[in-house]
């Protein structure tokens, strides 16, 4: 007796033009290794704002443990403009299944006789692919894939209306897919740098103990952290979070080598703000750590040395080295410096060494403001003089335009003394004049034998001759 296709479907049909041959349908998701059983899926779109395609004919040609198989998509469905189809496994149990809550019900879903598409089991490093033919045979789509996903994880097409390279294609964020319904991927919000800061960085543990990295979100709204990447040195990338994860305002992310921090920081044990990453690999002498987004834009890197340590501590294994200030350079050895803390380390805590920016704008006059620098003799530059609460400081001066963008860098960690003067010309880091409006003088400074910094914030204004 033959077996019979059995058919779920729920769709919405929209009044809309009809399409024989499905230019407009595309591949968009599939499932290779579910966590139901029986749950693997193939998801496509018609991606037509107009046009209803009618399926009849339309094939699957997809890889199984023993060849290619074609199979037929029933006769008489239509996907209107714009739905998604989602095709299963024909022995997955849709009503009682997780998929029935997952799906909206104005996709269309098909299941199929086949009770395999061939990923389960086959090696990580093959690749295979999907193909989708239209009536007339025509392969119209082709999705090439490795099946190298963790278990629950999809892939995902990232723009539908895009090709099917592999920079189109990624693991979804969402645990069990999106089956039905737009692409995770498709609408991870872009970064700028300085959003999420490398706060703390633990590369020399003790045996009982891990490496780690910490983060903190501190921009004022919540980051998405799910397909962010860590690169470190040149052959380590390590994902922050592989799947959703919304880190609010000022909180803390930790990646860890190693299950083995639990035991060493008890406020650890009811974190959920953790990823434990085996190739989680850090240098005892440094190196570089770089964080992107998943459009791979870099939010901050670091390139830490143990010559940042306080040299007055004789051994730091164990000790993290720890930023004062997470809004100031990622890459300032004066903004890094050995934990103090009784633990060796604050991961998920405020930094031991934390040190609060502390705003004088009285100690600061600058003159002429405005200047003009023209070349004509009359207040071509400015004086900045400003005075410092401590006889001897590191100070570092740089000029911000309206934009808060650096365009001028006037002193690098310069030895002060309490009062001090500088020259201002005008100019960019490029020796080129500097457009006429208000510009914002910063003045960093860090006292002798002392951790806290002092700024002063002044506007310096541009002028020309009209």
């Amino acid at each position: 007796m033959k077996k019979k296709l059995f058919l779920f479907f729920i769709l919405l049909i929209t009044n809309s033009n009809i399409a024989q041959y499905g230019n407009s349908i595309t591949l968009t998701e599939v499932m290779f290794r579910p966590i139901e059983i029986n749950g693997q899926y193939i998801e496509f779109c018609n991606t037509s704002k107009t046009d209803t395609v009618i399926l009849t004919g339309f094939k699957l040609k997809y890889y199984t443990s023993a060849e290619n198989s074609i199979i037929s998509l029933s006769g008489g469905m239509k996907l209107a403009p714009g739905k998604y189809a989602v095709v299963l496994q024909g022995s997955y149990n849709y009503e009682t299944g997780l998929y029935k809550s997952l799906i909206p019900h104005d996709a269309l879903v098909l299941k199929l006789s086949s009770n395999n598409f061939g990923s389960s089991g086959m090696a990580k490093t093959l690749d295979r692919n999907i193909n989708l033919l239209n009536a007339s045979g025509e392969s119209i789509d082709t999705y090439i894939y490795s099946a190298d996903n963790e278990n629950g994880i999809s892939d995902e097409k990232i723009f539908i209306n895009k090709n099917n390279a592999k920079s189109n294609w990624g693991n979804s964020i969402k645990i069990n897919g999106t089956p039905g319904n737009s692409n995770s991927l498709t609408f991870i919000p872009h970064y700028s740098f300085g959003n999420l800061a490398i706060n703390e960085i633990m590369y020399e543990p003790s045996a009982i103990n891990s490496e780690y990295i910490e983060f903190i979100n501190i921009t004022a709204d919540s980051i998405q952290i799910g397909g962010m990447n860590v690169i470190i040195g040149s052959n380590t990338k390590v994902q922050l979070s592989n799947l959703y994860f919304k880190l609010a305002p000022n909180e803390y992310f930790l990646l860890s080598a190693d299950s083995a921090i639990y035991n060493n920081y008890y406020w650890l044990k009811s974190n959920t703000n953790i990823r434990i990453a085996g190739n989680l690999k850090l240098l005892n002498n440094g190196t570089t750590i770089v964080v992107k987004d998943f459009w791979g834009l870099t939010i901050d890197s670091v390139s830490y040395s143990s010559a940042w340590h306080n040299k007055n501590i004789i051994s730091t294994k164990n000790l993290s080295l720890e930023r004062l200030n997470p809004i100031l350079n990622s890459n300032d050895k004066a903004n890094w410096t050995t934990s103090v803390s009784n633990y060796g380390g604050t991961p998920e805590k405020q930094n031991s060494i934390f040190t609060q920016i502390q705003s004088h704008q009285s100690s600061i006059s600058i003159s002429p403001n405005p200047f003009s620098p023209d070349n004509d003799g009359f207040e071509d530059f400015t004086v900045i003089n400003f005075n410092l609460s401590r006889p001897l400081s590191q100070v570092r001066i740089k000029v911000f335009d309206n934009q808060g963008r650096l365009v001028r860098t006037l002193v690098d960690n310069k030895p002060s003394a309490s009062h001090n003067s500088i020259i201002f010309d005008g100019f960019d880091s490029n020796g080129r004049p500097l457009r006429i409006g208000i510009y914002i003088l910063l003045i960093e400074s860090v006292g002798e034998n002392s951790s806290n910094i002092e700024v002063i914030k002044a506007p310096v204004v541009i002028a020309r001759k009209l």
